[in-house]
């Protein structure tokens, strides 16, 4: 009977303290004074948040009814949702050595939303060392460089505490937590900045350099690529929340659309670099219009982070990056510009940087780590060996592709360079063929015009001698009209064939010759004998030549002035038909103005133009059109102004300004 009773007790005890024996307390995590904790999450026991109270929870805690499986509690939980863990501490037994007792709680979890952590002391005091929520304004304290700490828990000596941690994921989930002294914290953080620096230093360094190296060479896509780097830079700055705390640290609302258009804004300019790259590097039928859409669609996908909640355009955001990234390997591996070993190194470099790259935002999208790897890290590496990839890769390919154009374009330019030394020796000849040709024109010219002065005044000759041998033999008269229909002939053979030449625009104009010093002389001298020379034809025609003296005297060469005023008079006295033909001076300031006035046909404005130019006559003049124009041209080259007013049906007027000779000015303006 007692060993039944006894067995039954046994049993008894056996079922009552079985439950007790499984669900034994957490063990305290030692603190060692000269060694931080830097896996403190192993130690932690985890539970959802339901809304249950720190004493509740940590009664639980106490009785072992966490679990230590943070994966398995995570897959619990929808997202967003928060994660309580809690962990012993004991502080180290003796203080008095002067070693720090305290601690601070480090958080390296990529994309935290919400970090409480909670000190539960034994006596049932509760102590809030850190409260940060991202959705609320920045807070400078809670970080040391990008590093969620606590405030320090001061322990006693030997005394055991809890630590209860409420943490709301991001994109990932996983924890790592350590606990390290507020001097060691201090060390690392310092660390941890100047690893910081030399990260983004650098790497804005290269940035930079790759900007100036592709406008340099005037690459677009180079440049594009080198866009696409910046923002991917400035995304990796966005995980370490710098824009947060620098640009808006007051307004936490903006934090999160900020990122997600920043991102879609990164994989819009990925969608049209790759467009660009198969624009200019490949041949034949691609999909550049493809990506070109592509990048429209991801810049409108912008509005959708200001209309939908974040849990749905984050995860699109993600595969549209891993697409993207996907579209780079294709554009890689139908790049043609680059030839042999170029482009393979090209390819492979592209494709292993790009592929780790995905597989990064892939971890992102599943809500996950990779073991030890710090997630902040891991994208910084990723990041840099992708931009190192990308600017080594196409400036390897771009230099060498430069060289070979460079070097295919020396070779042209030799060419260009033989063949300039070929035209440069045809444009010497062609040079000296043109001047010995305007030589010619020149002479040419310069002998129509002799030949057109010679042909008035011999007229001029020929009715006056005809009227001297009026009564000798016949055959003297013959002989005489003979040497003159020879003269005749003669200069207007040299006219006719130098205005052909000037019809088919093969002369120039003859050069200006520099004037001689001429002593002043009257202006009768000239004004008799044009009356000498064309009375008699003027009287053949029935016209009154009155010709009106002065004693005016000129610097102007006699030959120019003759020349001017005989071709004026021969003119008027050929195309006026009745009346008369009048030449004088009159007085203007300190000039005359020898004015030749005919009664004649009259010209338009229009045909006054025309007539001052060379070849250039009526349709009615047996002339060849030169007089008028060896008038202005010799005025103009001799600083003389000559004028013209004409009417038709009226007549025409003719004014010559010239200078008058300083000595003789006062005499005629007493003359005048």
């Amino acid at each position: 009977m007692k060993a039944v009773i006894a067995y039954i007790l046994v049993c008894l005890s056996v079922l009552f303290l079985a439950p007790s024996a499984s669900a034994q307390a957490p063990a305290a995590l030692q603190l060692d004074p000269d060694v931080p904790v830097a896996n403190a999450d192993r130690a932690m026991w985890f539970a959802a948040d339901s809304g249950q109270t720190l004493q509740s929870l940590k009664r639980r805690f106490q009785d072992g009814e966490l679990s230590q499986d943070f994966a398995a509690v995570g897959a619990q939980v929808v997202p967003y949702q928060a994660i309580w863990g809690l962990v012993s501490i004991l502080a180290p037994g003796s203080g008095g050595d002067g070693k720090e007792t305290s601690r601070v709680l480090v958080s390296r979890i990529h994309g935290l939303i919400v970090l409480d952590v909670f000190l539960l002391r034994s006596d049932g005091r509760v102590e809030q060392l850190l409260a940060h929520d991202i959705r609320m304004p920045f807070s400078p304290k809670d970080y040391s460089i990008n590093l969620l700490r606590s405030a320090p828990a001061d322990l006693e000596p030997g005394e055991a505490a809890v630590l209860a941690v409420r943490m709301v994921h991001g994109a990932i989930e996983e924890v790592d937590f350590s606990l390290e002294s507020p001097s060691e914290h201090a060390s690392i953080a310092f660390s941890e900045g100047l690893k910081l620096v030399a990260f983004y230093a650098f790497l804005g360094a290269c940035l930079v350099f790759f900007i100036v190296f592709s406008l340099a060479l005037g690459s677009d896509v180079e440049f594009s690529y080198a866009l696409l780097l910046l923002l991917g830079l400035a995304f990796v700055a966005y995980l370490d929340n710098f824009p947060f705390r620098w640009l808006y640290p007051e307004s936490p609302g903006l934090h999160l659309p900020f990122g997600l258009v920043l991102l879609l804004v990164l994989v819009a300019q990925g969608f049209f670099t790759a467009g660009l790259s198969l624009k200019r590097y490949a041949s034949g039928p691609s999909h550049q219009r493809l990506f070109f859409v592509a990048c429209a669609i991801t810049l409108a996908c912008i509005s959708l982070v200001f209309l939908l909640p974040a849990e749905i355009v984050a995860p699109v955001t993600y595969l549209m990056m891993v697409a993207m990234l996907a579209a780079q390997v294709y554009c890689v591996f139908r790049w043609d510009a680059f030839e042999g070993a170029r482009r393979r190194v090209v390819r492979w470099v592209m494709f292993v940087t790009i592929v780790g790259f995905s597989l990064s935002v892939l971890l992102a999208i599943a809500r996950t780590g990779v073991g030890e790897i710090s997630i902040p890290w891991l994208i910084k590496g990723v990041y840099t060996t992708l931009a190192f990839g990308i600017m080594a890769g196409l400036s390897t390919g771009l230099i060498e592709l430069r060289r070979e154009h460079a070097e295919a374009l020396a070779r042209e330019i030799e060419a260009v360079r033989k063949e300039a030394a070929i035209a440069r020796d045809l444009l010497k000849a062609e040079q000296d063929y043109s001047r010995a040709r305007d030589l010619a024109d020149r002479r040419r010219l310069q002998l129509a015009s002799m030949s057109h002065d010679i042909k008035q005044p011999l007229s001029a000759l020929r009715l006056t001698v005809e009227a001297m041998t009026r009564d000798d033999p016949t055959a003297t008269r013959a002989r005489l009209e003979e040497a003159f229909d020879y003269i005749e002939d003669l200069t207007l053979g040299h006219l006719e064939e130098t205005r052909a030449e000037a019809e088919q625009g093969s002369l120039q104009d003859a050069e200006a010759v520099g004037e001689p010093d001429t002593d002043p002389y009257e202006v009768s001298l000239i004004l008799d004998t044009v009356d000498q020379m064309f009375s008699a034809e003027a009287r053949s025609k029935g016209l009154d030549l009155r010709i009106v003296n002065s004693s005016a005297q000129v610097l102007i060469q006699p030959l120019v002035l003759m020349r001017i005023v005989s071709n004026l008079v021969s003119n008027a006295i050929k195309y006026t038909g009745s009346g008369r033909v009048l030449t004088g001076v009159r007085r203007r300031g300190d000039c005359i103005v020898l004015q030749v006035i005919d009664t004649g046909p009259g010209m338009s404005a229009a045909e006054l133009t025309r007539y001052r130019q060379a070849w250039q006559s009526g349709t009615d003049s047996e002339g060849h059109g030169l007089g008028l124009a060896i008038c202005a041209e010799l005025a103009a080259k001799h600083g003389l102004v000559l004028d013209a007013w004409s009417e038709p049906g009226r007549g025409t007027v003719f004014s010559l300004s010239i200078p008058v000779s300083p000595g003789a000015r006062d005499l005629v303006m007493s003359q005048g």
